[in-house]
């Protein structure tokens, strides 16, 4: 189909992103490209919210919202795993292998490469662990965007289908995540990639199990990770509260006359991660494997940062943020205006989901060894 927008709106988000500090932190803002309303939502995310404001407008607002558990796990995968996005680089430009990674209890799990057709020498590589709550998702869902970025910087990525709760419990998901990040590694060379450039991303889930394989690296000293990319992570299951991560509507622009649609949004979503421990099995959330706002090594390499303006997850992604800039640790972060949760899922749609590839594949070039 080819994208969905003009790409002058492209180079409108380039032109009219503006840098400010807050909390401590520098946050390059990126404006809706056409839209300059101060907290509206995306013109075309909020044409697809409208009809979801008018079939829940009767609902109580109980019943509205977003609760994790075992019996609402497959009609939420079915929603997690559709796919948003719409193909805009061509098929033969990337080319997409499967592979298998050998878990530590001899599972066999999918792991995916995507390749160029000029593919960098001594390639930096992407790892990248996909979202879904830790219970859905797919390599799938991200596809789109992982060609996109192999395109646009000719490096080498890779994808993992790790295993999903409820049916495989806390830590068998996070620890074959661990396992692909050292098979990349033990496996770099075979297809023209560099093990001392691995950098490992992940949005919302995926963005925990990305700090859950550079913490676990760190902490065996084998310091794998060159740099991560957190894309709207789950960073604090435990429900720590300090005055920058604790959730308020305070924290959010939001316009008045899109108000009811926003603030829907954010609380269908709010609170969802309360009941991921459930989910994982284990009600040992407070430590920096499940909650990373916890505790943030200064060693962490080199990291970028990105949430969506009315994301229920901002504050505390904005609050890690801080703690990786406090500790020390080069970060770049950036806020999408008028966006909400999974726009790098969004490839085709949203010109703001290509400009984040965009801007990952920057990341990568520049902190690459």
């Amino acid at each position: 189909m080819g994208r969905q927008y003009d790409q002058q709106l492209l180079k409108d988000i380039i032109e009219k992103q503006e840098k400010a500090v807050v909390d401590g932190v520098e946050i390059l803002f990126k404006p809706i490209p056409d839209c300059e309303i101060k907290g509206a939502m995306d013109p075309r995310i909020y044409k697809q919210m409208k009809k979801m404001a008018l079939i829940t407008r009767f609902i109580p607002k109980s019943k509205l919202k977003m609760t994790v558990n075992e019996k609402s796990v497959a009609k939420l995968r079915k929603m997690f795993n559709s796919i948003d996005s719409t193909p805009i680089v061509d098929e033969e430009a990337v080319t997409v292998t499967s592979e298998f990674v050998t878990a530590e209890d001899g599972y066999k799990i999918p792991m995916y490469c995507f390749k160029s057709k000029n593919t960098l020498e001594n390639a930096p590589i992407l790892y990248f662990i996909h979202g879904g709550g830790f219970f859905a998702g797919s390599t799938a869902v991200v596809t789109d965007a992982l060609k996109v970025i192999v395109q646009n910087t000719n490096i080498i990525a890779f994808s993992i289908d790790y295993r999903l709760a409820p049916e495989n419990l806390y830590p068998i998901g996070h620890e074959d995540c661990y396992s692909g990040l050292k098979w990349i590694h033990d496996n770099a060379n075979r297809f023209g990639g560099d093990p001392n450039n691995i950098f490992v991303a992940g949005d919302s889930a995926g963005g925990n199990l990305t700090l859950y394989c550079t913490n676990k690296s760190l902490d065996e000293n084998w310091n794998l990770v060159k740099g991560q990319l957190i894309l709207y992570p789950t960073v604090n299951m435990g429900g720590v509260e300090d005055e920058y991560v604790k959730f308020s509507k305070e924290k959010f622009d939001i316009y008045d006359k899109q108000a009811r649609i926003i603030n829907l949004t954010l609380d269908m979503f709010s609170g969802a991660t309360a009941g991921l421990g459930q989910l994982l099995g284990t009600k040992e959330l407070m430590n920096k494997y499940l909650s990373p706002y916890i505790e943030v090594n200064p060693a962490m390499p080199p990291t970028f940062v990105t949430v969506g303006e009315h994301d229920f997850l901002k504050v505390e992604t904005l609050a890690y943020a801080r703690k990786l800039v406090l500790a020390g640790v080069d970060t770049t972060t950036i806020v999408y205006k008028g966006l909400g949760h999974a726009y790098i899922d969004r490839i085709g749609y949203l010109p703001q989901s290509e400009d984040c590839a965009i801007e990952m594949g920057n990341f990568i070039l520049k902190h690459k060894g």
